[in-house]
């Protein structure tokens, strides 16, 4: 049967098949996106049933009934009368039916991840994100760091213990799976805050933590796979932790160093070749900058996905200055439109993905392991955000003491007095509420990055269906039952929602530090045409 065949990486890929092949299957793939988009209109169009049914989710059924149908369907094709007239119809066909019911990882990082996290780092509120860098990197780093370790820690507990039924997989395998299940993918929480306008500081801290995140994940997972049955190649735990640690901070850091840096060097370009005259040119040029980066990083051995975010952040920073009026709407509209197919033809791949997992029985899903799984993600997920929340607000009450203590000593309610109070009033809004840390806690859907990894997890014991099965279970799970919650949790907290941006930042004054200091006096004269020139419009933003 097709649901018992194990694709091979030559068929997962494509790479042998012939012209019909490859129209069918996208024939099919595409007619899917359309279906989705026109539902998705309906979903809109419904706000009760949309507040219950996330858009990533009516995407996910749209791709389970697809491949349910396709599972069903194509054998029976395979062996129809038309195989007599056609010797090539049968085999066709069934490489197209594998290619739909299959996920390859390949083309999931290589062309619909690259734009997604472009678009979010190109169209991201660089204030409001810079504003609370300080938790998001805590959130990010070490908050996915403990969650990953806590996970692992106690799903091995659990083993030893003989509570996960007859699978049993090794600690390195559970420091593997904890990395790609510690991956967030908030897609349906950030469209419903967008919805309803959600307090921006929250806003902020979910998808600055899951897009950084999604990055530590993927430098963590590679790290982590490299000890699977090679656990005999380091002396002890202790050369094993310095050795991740290291190649975590060189991949991190130079990978956020190779995405500046090609923002920084598009504009450089466009200053000096002046395409402005020559539109669609200029376009197209641009364009490629959602991708090159990416590559670059990936062929070096950096994280591609961190790479691209901070590549979009600087080239909407810098080079899109340089850029004619006409190409920044064009290019602007184009990162958004191919983000959002992007990210639908992802959440329709997992759908479909679902009846070619190849199962021959319900032990297949290991449901004592998945059970305590799922019961540990909330467990890990709540260790990274409540210890990070208590040591930022710590951190936020102690800069505050250090205020007041020094608002007593000016008795004369001088100049000093005046400033330390501004500068009060704009950092009332940086602590954290436990409301909104639970909000956060809540927000930790697993999405396709986690189950593209999972599909990348080392065999070396043997255990790799596996932990792709379960993975796909939490994926599905926290999909459609925690997005689905979302908004009648958020109304259960007393979220402030209705917020404007602009009125929000409109409160406060971004003190001069010392990376603004470099940008405005020294990095933006020399990158940004004309910038003189347009210096007073430039430095509001």
């Amino acid at each position: 049967k097709m649901c018992d065949r194990h694709l091979d990486e030559e068929e997962e890929d494509g790479s042998d098949w012939n012209e019909r092949q490859f129209n069918g299957f996208f024939l099919i793939f595409t007619s899917l996106l359309a279906v989705v988009f026109v539902l998705g209109k309906f979903l809109h169009d419904r706000p009760r049933l949309q507040s219950a049914l996330p858009e990533a989710g009516l995407t996910v059924i749209v791709g389970v009934a697809a491949s349910a149908i396709i599972w069903l369907v194509a054998p029976h094709l395979y062996d129809a009368d038309l195989v007599v007239n056609d010797p090539k119809y049968g085999s066709d066909i069934r490489d197209i039916a594998n290619g739909l019911l299959s996920f390859s990882p390949t083309f999931f990082f290589g062309i619909l991840i690259p734009p997604i996290i472009f678009n979010s780092g190109y169209h991201i509120n660089k204030r409001l994100f810079f504003r609370h860098i300080k938790p998001i990197l805590l959130y990010s780093t070490a908050g996915t760091f403990i969650n990953i370790i806590v996970m692992a820690v106690l799903l091995n507990a659990l083993v030893k213990a003989d509570l996960t039924g007859e699978f049993k997989p090794h600690f390195s395998e559970l420091l593997v799976f904890g990395s790609l299940i510690a991956s967030t993918d908030p897609v349906a929480i950030l469209a419903v805050f967008q919805k309803k306008r959600v307090d921006p500081q929250l806003f902020y801290l979910v998808f600055g933590e899951s897009v950084l995140n999604d990055g530590v994940c993927l430098v963590l997972f590679d790290a982590f796979s490299m000890i699977v049955g090679g656990e005999g190649n380091f002396n002890g735990p202790v050369d094993a932790a310095w050795s991740l640690l290291t190649d975590f901070l060189i991949s991190f850091t130079g990978s956020m160093c190779l995405g500046v840096a090609s923002g920084l060097g598009v504009a450089l370009l466009l200053k000096f070749v002046d395409m402005r005259q020559c539109r669609l040119l200029e376009t197209s040029f641009y364009v490629l900058v959602m991708y090159l980066p990416f590559f670059a990083a990936e062929t070096i051995k950096l994280s591609g996905i961190v790479t691209i975010l901070f590549t979009g952040i600087s080239a909407q920073h810098y080079a899109a200055r340089n850029l004619s009026m006409g190409a920044q709407d064009d290019t602007d509209v184009f990162f958004r439109i191919i983000s959002h197919i992007a990210e639908v033809a992802i959440f329709l791949e997992l759908g479909l993905t679902v009846f070619g997992l190849g199962l021959t029985s319900f032990e297949d899903f290991c449901i004592e392991f998945f059970l305590w799984s799922l019961l540990v993600c909330l467990v890990g997920r709540a260790c990274s955000i409540y210890p990070m929340t208590f040591l930022f607000n710590l951190s936020c009450n102690h800069t505050k003491g250090n205020q007041n203590m020094m608002d007593e000593l000016d008795a004369e309610g001088s100049l000093a007095y005046t400033t330390i109070n501004d500068q009060t009033a704009e950092s009332s809004d940086m602590s954290i509420s436990y409301n909104k840390a639970h909000m956060l806690w809540f927000s930790g859907l697993r999405g396709a990055v986690s189950y593209a990894c999972a599909k990348n997890f080392p065999d070396d014991y043997g255990n790799h269906f596996y932990f792709v099965n379960i993975t796909m279970l939490i994926v599905l799970v926290t999909v459609f039952v925690m997005g689905g919650l979302n908004e009648p949790f958020l109304n259960f907290l007393r979220i402030e929602t209705g917020v404007d941006e602009k009125e929000y930042m409109g409160k406060y004054k971004e003190p001069d530090n010392l990376f603004r200091i470099l940008d405005r006096g020294y990095i933006r004269p020399r990158v940004i045409r004309d910038y003189k020139k347009h210096k007073s419009t430039y430095n509001t933003e």
